[in-house]
């Protein structure tokens, strides 16, 4: 079983029918509700339900929990109900996150997107851990990538996060000096 949080549309979507596809019952939480905050509509129930639709037409079970990653509770919740149900835990998907899009946004939006972008990932994991044995899989999806304007040409505003982007010469000088300390070194050296 995974469950996937951000599951009732976009990549949470494309996240849930992959997932089906190659075997695995779901279980797709989304806050299902605006932030006050953000600018962009989010999902919908009617989106979960859709999700839901496609992961059983694959002939996997599913079970749809509207919760806040925000709320750690309801995850515990939302996950202990579905492994009462489902089974095993074996994959979870931290997907939701939100992206503040303009300047001059209240300082309140950019916590908002902090708790669902950061504290939300550790939530859901935290909800999870309880029920992962050896093997099992946490995945942490992190892209805002589609609403920065210097990594698209649609014209959308990257707000202070799209104009604090490093170039990609910088990137490359921040990667290489990170990577190397994040990857286990070989016996050999």
């Amino acid at each position: 079983m995974a469950v996937i949080s951000g599951a009732a549309r976009g990549q949470g979507r494309s996240h849930a029918r992959l997932l089906a596809a190659e075997g695995a019952d779901i279980v797709a939480v989304d806050l299902c509700a605006d932030i006050e905050t953000n600018e962009y509509p989010l999902a919908r129930p009617e989106d979960l339900a859709e999700t839901a639709r496609l992961v059983e037409k694959e002939g996997r079970r599913v079970i749809t929990a509207i919760a806040d990653v925000r709320d750690r509770a309801a995850l515990s919740t939302a996950i202990d109900t579905a492994v009462s149900e489902l089974g095993r835990l074996d994959i979870v998907v931290a997907n939701a996150g939100i992206c503040p899009l303009t300047a001059g946004l209240p300082p309140q939006a950019f916590a908002d997107a902090v708790d669902v972008d950061l504290v939300g990932v550790l939530n859901l994991v935290h909800a999870s851990l309880k029920h992962l044995q050896a093997g099992a899989s946490i995945i942490v999806i992190g892209s805002n990538a589609a609403f920065m304007s210097s990594m698209n040409t649609t014209g959308i505003d990257g707000g202070p996060g799209g104009r604090a982007m490093p170039s990609p010469r910088s990137l490359r000088r921040i990667m290489l000096t990170t990577l190397p300390w994040r990857w286990p070194r070989s016996p050999s050296g």
